[in-house]
């Protein structure tokens, strides 16, 4: 989800003229943000896979600037963008608009939802809510994105924003009720936005079949074969495994996922292509227990 969800991978392909033959072709990237866990897993992924590949391409950062996720789809469809790679939850919409490389780099946990509430009103989540008591409540999410769309599908109450920073804001002054954030995305927003005063309701969890990819404009499309190749390199010979729980096995053993009750939710938008049947590229709270 592009505000880590929102982090953004972009690439050469600038102006007209070819890099110059001394200096390597460059896939360019947003700056990510020192509290975006996420953003910053994804660059150092993403640079291992380029040194896999064997392309000649490095990463540069290159200023950050706000667009909001479905700006993104279609700046990344032109041929004049300045974004050529991108990282997001996948949709069937979006895997028609660009090219994905089906490896889930979130290993399915933007599909992981906890409900980030007033730490006022916890007296009022001490019960785990089934999914008809959560419908009565107002949930937050973004204008543009996929999670939107699967959480109206399952019957529950959704008002949008532009970006998570607003949603942040609508919680704290009670414009909803509560804002399902990723299990990867949660404890470092409320080390962020502490002033908010906003914590993790207790005993449930929120989840749905996801997958947050990397996505290449369609013009860099030969690229994808070999990115593909050697992400899916990366699981077989445990590289991605070490790098996911350097950066995020103790704040999800923190958020005891495990004692949690699931509120097991369909994701409509979820295409077919997607690899369910490989279970190396899933996380799961029995296998990571420890």
């Amino acid at each position: 989800m592009l505000n880590r969800r929102q982090c953004l991978l972009a690439s050469a392909a600038i102006g007209v003229a070819g890099p110059s033959p001394a200096q390597p072709p460059v896939l360019r990237h947003l700056e990510v943000h020192p509290a975006d866990d996420y953003g910053r897993y994804v660059i150092e992924l993403m640079g291992l896979a380029l040194q896999r590949s064997g392309l000649p391409h490095r990463l540069q950062a290159m200023p950050s600037f706000q667009i909001s996720q479905g700006r993104v789809e279609l700046e990344l469809g032109q041929e004049s963008s300045r974004l050529d790679l991108v990282w997001s939850m996948t949709s069937r919409s979006r895997e028609q608009a660009i090219v994905p490389l089906r490896v889930p780099l979130d290993r399915g946990l933007l599909g992981w939802r906890v409900a980030l509430i007033r730490r006022e009103d916890q007296a009022q989540w001490l019960k785990p809510p089934t999914l008809a008591a959560l419908a009565l409540r107002r949930a937050g999410q973004g204008l543009h994105w996929p999670d939107t769309e699967i959480l109206r599908a399952n019957g529950l109450d959704v008002v949008t924003a532009l970006s998570g920073r607003q949603l942040l804001d609508m919680l704290h002054r009670r414009r909803i009720d509560y804002f399902p954030r990723s299990v990867l995305e949660v404890q470092g927003e409320l080390e962020s936005y502490a002033p908010l005063n906003l914590v993790v309701a207790p005993g449930f969890v929120l989840r749905y079949p996801a997958a947050s990819y990397a996505f290449l404009s369609p013009k860099l499309r030969k690229l994808a074969p070999p990115l593909t190749q050697a992400l899916e390199a990366l699981v077989r010979d445990g590289s991605l495994e070490r790098v996911f729980r350097r950066h995020f096995h103790a704040r999800l053993m923190a958020l005891g996922l495990a004692q949690r009750q699931v509120i097991a939710l369909k994701n409509p938008s979820l295409p077919a292509e997607t690899p369910l049947q490989r279970p190396e590229f899933w996380w799961s709270p029995r296998a990571h227990a420890t």
